[in-house]
């Protein structure tokens, strides 16, 4: 369980010999299990505004929710649409960075002074998200193509039916493996692209390509604790998925929130 107290699982970020990117953003490297220290200092933050966190936290799992109700009458588009939360969620947490900034600025915390903070970033924070949109319409498109390929109309089953169709039948092995190779591919190139890269564009502005080379850098020299981020993010929403949304209203503010403290701990 974490507490408020972030845990001292590891010795602190390196400061030696940083890499500097060409934007001279200096990229740390942090020691494998900091992720885990990360979420405990989101926690705090959380704990630290927990009405604005959660209430961005409830519009994320009301997103999710909706997806699912529309689930039974578009199964395919849902299906990409749910598993495409991961591929989008760091521009959707942006609200959380901000909320993060302000805490470690001593700044007044709410959230429509979160939003309004978010103005003066609005043409890099666009064109990110242009970026991720065009991540997410690839995944959405190959979904489909898959699902069409090789199991035909997805039409003949509502949402949960073409979900046991897929994973739990044993008549398609290609299909599930086609999919989750196919996602696994697009979701660690988004990762690649995105660890920082919000963060960066909410705190420092500037231009998307020296943030993206900032988030490419960051992964590069710290492969074994990026891995292990990438790991909990994962499992935390699929947690969310499993308790039906209702979840994700305290991970994603937790996820948004430490993801803040990766960004300062990665980027000196």
């Amino acid at each position: 369980m974490l507490t408020g107290s972030p845990p001292d699982l590891t010795p602190a970020p390196s400061a030696s010999s940083p890499h500097l990117t060409s934007a001279q953003l200096r990229i740390r490297r942090v020691a494998p299990l900091r992720p885990f220290a990360w979420l405990g200092l989101g926690l705090a933050d959380l704990r630290r505004t927990p009405a604005a966190s959660l209430a961005f936290g409830a519009l994320f799992a009301a997103i999710g929710f909706a997806a699912l109700l529309v689930g039974d009458q578009h199964p395919r588009s849902a299906m990409a649409a749910l598993s495409g939360f991961l591929l989008v969620g760091p521009l959707l947490a942006v609200g959380f960075y901000e909320l993060s900034r302000r805490i470690a600025a001593d700044e007044p915390v709410d959230a429509l002074l979160a939003l309004a903070g978010l103005r003066r970033r609005w043409r890099p924070l666009a064109a990110y998200g242009a970026l991720l949109a065009l991540f997410y319409f690839c995944w959405e498109r190959l979904t489909v193509a898959i699902l069409a390929f090789l199991l035909g109309s997805a039409d003949l089953w509502d949402f949960a039916g073409l979900l046991r169709e897929v994973f739990l039948s044993p008549r398609h092995p290609i299909l599930a493996m086609a999919w989750i190779f196919s996602g696994g591919v697009i979701a660690a190139l988004c990762f690649l692209v995105s660890v920082v890269t919000a963060p960066v564009l909410v705190d420092r502005g500037g231009r998307l390509s020296d943030a993206v080379e900032a988030s490419i850098v960051a992964v590069s020299e710290n492969v074994v604790p990026m891995l292990l981020w990438s790991g909990l993010i994962v499992a935390l929403v699929l947690v969310g998925f499993a308790t039906f949304m209702v979840g994700l209203v305290v991970i994603v503010p937790l996820l948004g929130h430490a993801t803040w403290h990766a960004y300062r701990e990665l980027v000196e």
